[in-house]
């Protein structure tokens, strides 16, 4: 058997335990992963490789700094301070949500975003009286958004604009892929706000970070947990070189357990183990996928489909939901790293400009939108929110549809062929 019918008969099995949940989902995960070893996809010394990563180090950190504001009692002051702005509406505070994660997503990390956001928003919604599961999700999403604002956005872009500078081209601009990012913000939160928050149930889950008992406001150790906050986020806005984000996450862990804001039990029970191991476990999924050659034959399939004197439009369409459903499996980065050569080649055979065609690759691969496997970011909101692999894909093949058409839309306006 093909390691390409082998990848996508593990794959298939995975997704069908996703679905109907008959063990839990990490365990289905990482089985995944150790099918995916042995049978030759990954080495099995890989298995457990995306655990030693600067990812989950990231969110160990943040999960212990975002609970710090819970024990110290200033959660239910921020809570209410927001919900005077939001009202108790779940609508208002998905919409708030939506656009403050999208403004923070367009200059800093979506995952540094998502781990800063996350306690306050869980806070807002407590204090409304409204499950926190979908302005969690809305927070995903609007972290997404706001990654293709600018080339910092998310890592893709940057990657995009790196392999572009490797085949000889000239590199996107700062602000080349703002327009476009600027419509899937403005349309994916209209979406999400008005229509799809209705298509997915609300669990009632509350992350582990946010289990604490109610405390007695403690106003030393609350600034303490808040100033700690606040320089993390800056570090982590700044990136600077010397202080990864990682490292300023768990230099603030310290400090808070340090100062007693929490106890090291509290901080070792603020980790959601169920939401670290479904991230990590991520890495071999996808390694597997990559390594099967699947990619390749998608690559083979694009160029038998598009013929030899294509339409600009059938070239836009087929190379995007190519690369947009292919990135659902196989995480961004391998996407775009894949594709953008084949699809620059493709250009230049077709007599065509190799830039929208680029662009196109650049935000489809980054359209993570249907499945738990397409980012580390959108596994860690499964452990976060308890939603199930066909939530994920109810709300996120729709907005598939609309960064489509954004990119149909503009491709011929800012970028034409």
């Amino acid at each position: 058997m093909s390691p390409i019918a082998v990848a996508l008969i593990i794959l298939a099995i995975t997704i069908a335990l996703f679905i109907w949940e008959p063990v839990p989902i990490v365990v289905t995960a990482i089985g995944a992963s150790i099918a995916y070893a042995y049978t030759g996809l990954i080495e099995v010394g890989d298995i457990f490789s995306g655990y030693n990563s600067t990812t989950i180090v990231l969110l160990a950190g943040m999960m212990v700094i975002g609970s710090s504001l819970f024990h110290t009692g200033i959660t239910n002051i921020i809570g209410e301070k927001m919900v005077r702005v939001t009202g108790k509406s779940e609508r208002n505070i998905l919409l708030a949500t939506l656009i403050v994660s999208c403004l923070l997503s367009a200059v800093c990390s979506n995952i540094g975003v998502m781990t800063a956001m996350a306690p306050l928003v869980t806070a807002m919604c407590i204090s409304a009286g409204v499950a926190p599961c979908k302005a969690l999700l809305a927070l995903l999403f609007g972290a997404q958004f706001g990654g293709f604002v600018t080339l910092v956005g998310v890592g893709s872009n940057a990657t995009s604009a790196s392999v572009m500078a490797e085949l000889g081209y000239e590199s996107f601009g700062f602000f080349s892929i703002t327009p476009f990012g600027i419509g899937v913000c403005i349309l994916g939160t209209l979406y999400f706000t008005f229509i799809g928050s209705k298509m997915i149930p609300d669990t009632g889950y509350i992350p582990e970070f946010a289990k604490a008992e109610k405390k007695v406001l403690d106003k030393k150790k609350a600034a303490i947990a808040c100033i700690t906050l606040l320089c993390v986020l800056v570090v982590i806005a700044a990136a600077p070189a010397a202080v990864p984000m990682h490292v300023a996450a768990v230099a603030g862990a310290l400090v808070v357990v340090a100062t007693r804001c929490m106890s090291l039990q509290e901080a070792i029970h603020a980790i959601d183990w169920n939401c670290m191991l479904l991230v990590g476990s991520l890495t071999a999924i996808s390694t597997g996928f990559k390594n099967s050659g699947a990619g390749d034959a998608v690559a083979e399939l694009i160029l038998r489909l598009l013929g030899n004197e294509p339409s600009t439009f059938l070239i836009t369409t087929v190379i995007f939901f190519a690369a947009a459903i292919l990135t659902q499996f196989m995480s961004n980065i391998p996407t775009i790293t894949l594709f953008l050569p084949i699809g620059c080649s493709i250009a230049e055979a077709i007599g065509v400009s190799p830039y929208p065609v680029a662009m196109v690759i650049t935000l489809a691969g980054a359209a993570s939108y249907a499945t738990p496997f397409a980012a580390p970011q959108n596994m860690m909101t499964v452990g976060w929110t308890r939603y199930r692999f066909a939530d994920f894909v109810k709300i996120g093949l729709p907005m598939l549809l609309i960064t489509y058409l954004v990119v149909v839309v503009l491709i011929p306006v800012f970028l034409p062929y």
